[in-house]
């Protein structure tokens, strides 16, 4: 699935997506990573939903998103709801769909000016 150019150049933008891999710029990821508007951790150790856990969700909340967007892969799968829980007394949301929906998600956002942060398992 191919994405639309980002107006900002100096932003990170998701430009291709397909299951296993994700293209941020001129850069492909075939691991699971986390990406702000100038950041890319290309190895983000959460390999499965299963392993999401507050350690791995404190890696994201360090770089201070309003939201987390996360991916789950192929399809929307929801993590433990005290994960919601923490992030919210973090006062950060944390909102939940399939990789392809969260990419496209992502680019929207980072056209309203906000801070956001996109997480993908991608296995």
């Amino acid at each position: 699935m191919k994405f639309s150019e980002h107006r900002d150049s100096n932003i990170n933008t998701i430009k291709h997506y397909s299951p296993g891999e994700v293209k941020v710029n001129d850069r492909l990821l075939n691991r699971s990573c986390f990406i702000t508007q100038t950041e890319i951790e290309a190895e983000w150790p959460c390999a499965d939903i299963e392993a999401l856990d507050e350690a791995s969700l404190d890696l994201l909340l360090e770089k201070q998103p309003e939201v987390i967007i996360l991916g789950t892969g192929d399809r929307q799968v929801f993590p433990d709801p005290k994960l919601f829980a923490y992030c919210t007394r973090k006062g950060v949301g944390l909102e939940v769909m399939a990789n392809d929906a969260a990419c496209r998600t992502y680019n929207v956002i980072t056209t309203e000016d906000r801070e956001i942060l996109l997480a993908l398992i991608l296995g």
